[in-house]
Order: structure tokens, then sequence, then C-alpha cells
């Protein structure tokens, strides 16, 4: 046995006095702390076992792991990460072989919570202050100090401070659940924006004002869909689809502010172009989507997006008890209205002049004049445009290739011509019968001739 194994049974465990087994209720033991013994000494690794043999630390026993090696040990942590304690020789297969071990898992295994104690028998060899500043351990003892009333000491410490950060830990993670949980709830972006670091340090009242585009997206027909359908096979319609939609938005950094039935309303806080690029691949998704509706035997569905850019304000709304997250402004209220209108023009994207003046270089986008419309309580029309890329390729080139036709008769119908108005919107149909906006116009052309209304066209009001 050497000098360093020899000195472990040190005389003074003799005063060691320990409690009879029937002074204490026994409970049974409810499971082990992980202990690693590092060192290339057989003996040393029957010693610190024969005198931990007993020891139950919060109920629990140890399980020993042994190593003879820094390679060896490197293996052990890898394929354990529960490991409590290693109990680690700095000179084995290399003179600072123990030291390579803490520089693996600390910094290649990135585990900070395993409680490394160093045992050396050549304490001279590498300097205590030197190890304790440039390494991260928890204790630097050499071998012969460590006799079985110190290693008991030195051992409930460690596994009492790695049971704290177990909890510590335990609870971080619990909390990082909570905070993604609540990123569903309440977006990550709207926090950002009201400089909020969690949903924790969210106040009522907080708010902000920025610039945005605004989207509000719908599906067609939606109510007379859902009575063909129970309750749960509504929910699970609605969650099909908006899984499908959702990440669209995210991926052009808009972020949804709220779900209102079928609809959504979505905020692109970075540029126009996210929510013209989003709309439009949101279109494409819905297609196919519809593929698997097709498929599974059940009806296709269409959506309507409306787009607008303005001011606005974010912030929380309510009382003490339950407040949320909202926004508020006329621009919101536009937007929701200009997405109305796909249903009156039978188109799939319609964005006011504010969002396209925002957009590089807007010939990039097949898209074409709708009309100027009135929005209750402002003085001034808002023009609006149908974005058509979402469509199909036949109907994309069908409505490119009458774009001429269509203009024409929306300039007859401004000058009040509307005979050659609905004569140019009956060429678009002559062409592609299936253009929703083109046959509304001639039905509208021949409302007014047939009322013989003289008037001023500024479009509807919504």
């Amino acid at each position: 046995m050497s000098e360093a194994s020899q000195r472990i049974f040190d005389a003074e465990d003799e005063n060691l006095v320990f409690i009879e087994e029937d002074a204490v209720e026994e409970k049974p033991i409810e499971s082990s702390w992980k202990v690693l013994i590092v060192d290339d000494e057989i003996e040393i690794h029957d010693i610190t076992k024969l005198a931990l043999k007993e020891f139950i630390f919060e109920n629990k026993s140890i399980k020993f792991f042994s190593a003879y090696s820094g390679k060896e040990a490197k293996e052990i942590i890898k394929n354990n990460d529960d490991i409590a304690l290693i109990l680690l020789d700095v000179v084995m297969e290399t003179e600072e072989a123990g030291l390579a071990v803490v520089k693996y898992i600390r910094d290649i295994l990135n585990n900070k919570i395993v409680r490394i104690i160093l045992r050396t028998g050549q304490p001279g060899q590498i300097p205590e202050d030197v190890v304790i500043v440039n390494y991260d351990i928890n204790d630097y003892k050499s071998k012969t100090e460590l006799t079985n009333k110190k290693l008991f000491t030195t051992v409930v410490t460690a596994l009492r401070s790695f049971s704290s950060l177990n909890q510590i830990e335990s609870s971080k993670s619990e909390l990082e659940k909570i905070a993604a949980a609540s990123a569903r709830f309440v977006p990550r972006e709207f926090l950002k924006f009201l400089k909020r670091e969690s949903i924790v340090d969210a106040r009522l009242g907080d708010a902000v004002q920025a610039e945005m585009t605004i989207m509000f997206a719908d599906i067609r027909s939606f109510t007379s869909l859902s009575e063909s359908m129970s309750p749960q096979e509504n929910f699970e319609f609605l969650n099909s689809y908006l899984s499908r939609v959702g990440p669209v938005i995210r991926q052009y950094d808009g972020f949804i502010d709220k779900y209102i039935g079928d609809g959504i309303m979505a905020l692109f806080p970075n540029c126009a172009e996210d929510a013209v690029q989003a709309a439009i691949e949101m279109q494409q998704q819905v297609k196919i989507y519809n593929k698997h509706r097709e498929n599974s035997g059940y009806k296709p569905i269409s959506i309507g997006i409306g787009l607008h850019t303005g001011s606005l304000m974010l912030g929380t709304i309510g009382e003490a008890e339950r407040m949320e997250s909202t926004v508020i402004s006329d621009a919101v209220n536009l937007a929701s209205r200009v997405e109305g209108l796909t249903k009156l023009y039978g188109v799939g994207i319609v964005a006011s002049v504010q969002t396209l003046c925002r957009i590089d270089d807007p010939q990039h986008y097949k898209c074409r004049f709708l009309d100027r419309v009135q929005v209750k309580g402002k003085q001034t029309p808002v023009a609006v445009f149908e974005i058509y890329d979402g469509d199909s390729d036949i109907m994309i080139e069908l409505k490119t290739q009458t774009q001429t036709y269509f203009e024409q008769g929306i300039f007859f119908h401004y000058q009040q011509q509307f005979a050659q108005a609905k004569q140019m919107f009956l060429r678009v149909l002559q062409v592609n019968k299936e253009d929703k906006a083109a046959i509304f116009y001639a039905e509208r052309c021949d409302m007014l001739m047939k009322n013989a209304l003289i008037m001023t066209v500024e479009g509807i009001e919504i």
C-alpha cells in the first residue's frame, strides 16, 4: 500500500462515533449518488469505496464508478451526465491528465453542475492557488489529508452543493418552459417592443408607438363550412390550417398578435415587403393544403388577406388581475376593412397604397389597381391594389394578359363613362371568365347605368 493510501486511515478516525442501528428508524434507500473515482492507483479506489461503504446522505447511498486514466474518465462522464461528484487524481498517464479532464467536463461537455475535487499525491508539483484560479474545480486536496472523517465531510459538502445546484437548474428549466409557453400566448416580439425581457416584467399600461404593416387573413365562407362539422372537427380543421400558415408569418419576420375565430391578425415590424411575401406564400401553402384536403375527401378552402401599413400603439390593457396585449390604431381598423374587400372583389390579397409605397420595387410583384375606398369617418379615400402572385399559374397569366383592359375599365368607370367601362370589363371576361373583380365591375356598371345615377365616383365606403 502506498504512503498516500496508508495515511487515509489516520488515527483520528478512531474518534468517530457511529449511532447504533436500532437507535433510528430505518428508511428505504430512495436512490444513489453517482460518484466517479479517477485514479491510476487501484488502492485509492478500494480505500475510498471502503471508507464510504456505509455512506448515506439525504437518504441516498453512493454508486461508484471507476476510471484509471483521464481517457476513461472522459468516456464515463460523457455517458453519465448525472454524476454528482468526481474524486479526480491529477497525475495519471500524463502529469496534467486530471486537469485535462476538468477542461473537458467544463468546456467541451459544458457540465457546470458536477462537483470536482482534485486529489493529488504530489501537491507541490502544481500549486493549489494556480489550479484553483485557472480551473473550475470545487476543492483541492492532497491524498494524505483526506482521512476518513475529512473524506466524509468533503463528500457531504460536495453532494449538498450538487443537490442545491440541481434544484436551481430544475427551477431554471421550469422557468424556461414557462417562458416558452407564455411566448405562445404573448409573442416575444411584442414584449421586445415594450422593452420587457419576459411576460413577468410586463405591466398594465405599458405601451409603445411604432409603424408596422398589419395583416388580416380570413377563411372564405367559414361559417357555412363550419356548419357541416362538429365542434371537435372545427377545432381540428382550424389547427390544421393554422399550423400551415402560422410558420410562414414567422418565416418572414412577422408575429401573430391574435386569432379571431378563423381569422389571423399579424404584425410585420421590419418592412412592408415581409408582409407581402408572407401573404403570397400563405396563398401557396393553402394550395398545398387543398391538395391534402381533396385527397382526404374534403372541400378546398380559400383565404383573403388584407395588408395596410401605418402607425399603431402596442400595449397592455385590462386590470390588475387580468390583462392582455393589444394593438390600437386607425391603421389596424383600416387593415381589417381592407381584408374585407377581398370578399367584395373576389381576390386573394388586397394591399393599401401605403403598403405598396413602402416596397422598394412594387413592379417586382403582380398587382393591379382595384379601387379608391372611403373609410368611415375619414375624409381622404384610400387606394387599394390586388396582388395576385399567390394565384394559380393560369390565373396569373390571364390577369397579366388582360391587365390593360382591366385598368382601362377602371379609368372609364372613374370618368363615369360606364358603358365604355363595361365593354373593357367584358373584354377581360372574354379572356378570363373567372376574373371576379371584372365581374363585380361589369355588374356595377350595369347597375349605375340602369339607375342613371349622376354621381362622382369615389369608390365604395368601407
